[in-house]
């Protein structure tokens, strides 16, 4: 019997249609490999807690309060760059409340060509971060030369944008100039791995900035989302103990900071073998997630996926936000429902001391002449990462919205 299930008519046309291919927007989507006037990168201190939406089990790379995150950012022009940064809360809701989508603000001057890298480390529910900027700012939240500063977020999304330096006492306004360049490390301290990958870029867009903290992503002031998001992976097992793993680090940047209803997000995809069989899946989340393959689709397994690797692609889809949405009333139509955009990476791991065996290949049996039935793994574990590919057709709102908007303002 095939594989093959059939997919809802309205995911079918989206990834059908956008799929990875070309189209006259691409100019205006992000470029993954350039510098930008903004940039996201993920907060990780370990163990996402599973999502309240769809059960899944969270974060299974990583343990609760087992990471730290060194986020590199440099500021690739001669003259100095304000970085206008928000900390933005991925932390889910449970039954004692959450502080999801609540943000932690502060500004970092660096001078010309200079580099930061701020350093977070796991402070109970929430995080510490450490840097050294360039000089002391008196406004928005500054400190002086050497950061330490506690955010409410354990796990998010942190958000840079290029300010322009101003007189003490100013706020920086944001600019669109492509001169951030900026990426991830993830240590594991217990189990003694790590991954690392660049962040999202934003690119300035073809319009004027008017230097707000309302980034919006219509192609004028930044760049806009993509509509699809593809990427290939090695297929996680099943076993006990699992001895790969795979899952995605997905966000949204489409909401009102503090909002009293987080943005929500729905996506839907298409997944596939290495002969092209494929299966779909759906999924939704509050603005930030860590989820794993095989919640996605169990069909992502080594045992129903029948082959060592795929690849897979989505597209976000309307959803309504479950309650009043106060962003949609402000950037939308007031329907309470939007096709938020959402971006990621993917993150892989092999565990220390396993043999990984090849689809289909017991080690019970004999492997074909010349290929071995099992790769092992010695030593600590091994771990990876990388941003998802994504197409070049941009993002269409749901029927009069706007396009998305981070309202940090």
């Amino acid at each position: 019997m095939s594989r093959t299930r059939k997919a809802i008519g309205v995911l079918i046309a989206a990834t059908a249609t956008i799929g990875l291919s070309a189209g006259s927007a691409g100019a205006q989507n992000l470029d993954i490999n350039e510098l930008a006037a903004a940039v996201a990168l993920p907060l990780i201190t370990g163990g996402q807690p599973p999502n309240t939406l769809k059960a899944s089990q969270g974060d299974l790379i990583l343990g609760p309060g087992s990471a730290i995150s060194l986020l590199t950012i440099t500021n690739g022009r001669a003259a100095s760059t304000v970085l206008k940064i928000d900390v933005i809360s991925g932390d889910p809701n449970g039954p004692l409340g959450g502080d999801q989508w609540q943000s932690d603000s502060f500004d970092c001057l660096l001078s010309g060509r200079e580099t930061v890298t701020f350093l977070v480390i796991p402070n109970g529910p929430g995080s510490i971060i450490y840097g050294e900027c360039s000089t002391a700012l008196a406004v928005d939240g500054a400190f002086a030369n050497r950061v330490f500063f506690g955010a409410d977020a354990a796990n998010g999304i942190f958000f840079a944008a290029a300010g322009q330096p101003v007189a003490a006492g100013n706020i920086p306004p944001a600019i669109s100039e492509d001169i951030l360049l900026a990426d991830a490390v993830v240590i594991d301290v217990v189990q003694g791995q790590a991954y690392s990958f660049g962040a999202i870029p934003f690119q300035a867009g073809t319009g004027s900035n008017n230097g707000d903290k309302v980034y919006k992503f219509d192609g004028l002031e930044y760049s806009k989302f993509p509509a699809s998001l593809a990427t290939n992976f090695i297929a996680p097992d099943t076993q006990t103990p699992t001895r790969i793993n795979a899952e995605l680090i997905l966000f949204t940047l489409d909401g009102s900071v503090s909002a009293l209803a987080p943005p929500r997000v729905s996506i839907g995809g298409l997944g596939y073998d290495d002969d092209e069989v494929s299966f779909d899946w759906e999924y939704t989340f509050d603005c930030f997630d860590v989820v794993s393959l095989t919640d996605l689709s169990q069909n992502f397994a080594q045992l129903f996926l029948g082959s060592l690797s795929g690849h897979l692609s989505f597209a976000s889809q309307q959803v309504g936000s479950g309650a009043t949405d106060s962003h949609d009333a402000t950037f939308g139509d007031g329907n309470n429902s939007r096709n938020r955009g959402v971006h990621g990476w993917i993150v892989q791991n092999v565990l220390a001391n396993q043999n990984v065996v090849l689809p289909g290949q017991p080690t019970a049996l004999p492997a074909p002449p010349g290929q071995p039935n099992a790769i092992p793994i010695a030593g600590g574990p091994a771990a990876w990462g990388r941003p998802l590919s994504q197409g070049r057709t941009a993002l269409v709102p749901f029927l009069s919205d706007q396009d998305p908007v981070l309202d940090a303002q």
